[in-house]
């Protein structure tokens, strides 16, 4: 590596690394701050960003690119984090089984139960219309179609269409999580 290619990747790091770093930081469960943070997933996004870069895999033309493709890579490696962090708590062997059924309905979530809703919910949400997390949120307070209307000034079919969306998106992703299991079941049972 020459000097001038030390120095570029210095002042690219030094020029994106923090605000890189505060997005992580965002999107990181609260939880799971103790097992990684967003200096190790920047660390991440710059390793792979110059090993892809040397291989020639980006065609960047501008600040602006180079900016969307960092913030592209962080999201999906904070993501990655947090998926590999949560995997034990999915290890069937480390499964609990409840045999009262009231305790199962008394406890109260993990924070890993809070992180898997906080991910399933992003999924649903994204490319719905801006007040949509305000629309759910008015709704399991309780409230219903014509108030949630009222109260932010939208139409009664407009809530209703956009509560519509979100349950069929939801709907969606139970079909690919019964999909998923199925064939997951399919192939412990062939391999025993």
């Amino acid at each position: 590596m020459h000097d001038g290619d030390s120095d570029a990747i210095k002042a690219l790091f030094d020029q994106y690394s923090q605000r890189l770093i505060h997005l992580a930081s965002k999107n990181i469960h609260p939880a799971l701050l103790k097992r990684f943070d967003g200096e190790d997933v920047v660390q991440s996004v710059f390793r792979s960003f110059f090993r892809r870069q040397e291989q020639g895999a980006f065609h960047i033309e501008h600040s602006e690119e180079l900016w969307q493709l960092l913030v592209t890579l962080t999201l999906c490696k904070t993501r990655s984090q947090a998926r590999k962090h949560t995997a034990e708590k999915r290890d069937a062997s480390a499964d609990v089984v409840i045999s009262d059924v009231n305790q199962m309905f008394d406890r109260q979530p993990s924070h890993e139960d809070a992180l898997a809703l906080w991910e399933e919910m992003e999924m649903v949400l994204q490319g719905l219309p801006d007040r949509t997390a305000e629309i759910i949120s008015m709704r399991l307070e309780g409230l219903n179609r014509s108030e949630i209307a009222k109260q932010l000034n939208l139409s009664r079919q407009t809530i209703h269409r956009i509560l519509k969306l979100v349950q069929e998106r939801i709907k969606q992703r139970f079909e690919q999580f019964s999909a998923f299991d199925t064939k997951d079941s399919e192939k412990e049972s062939d391999s025993g």
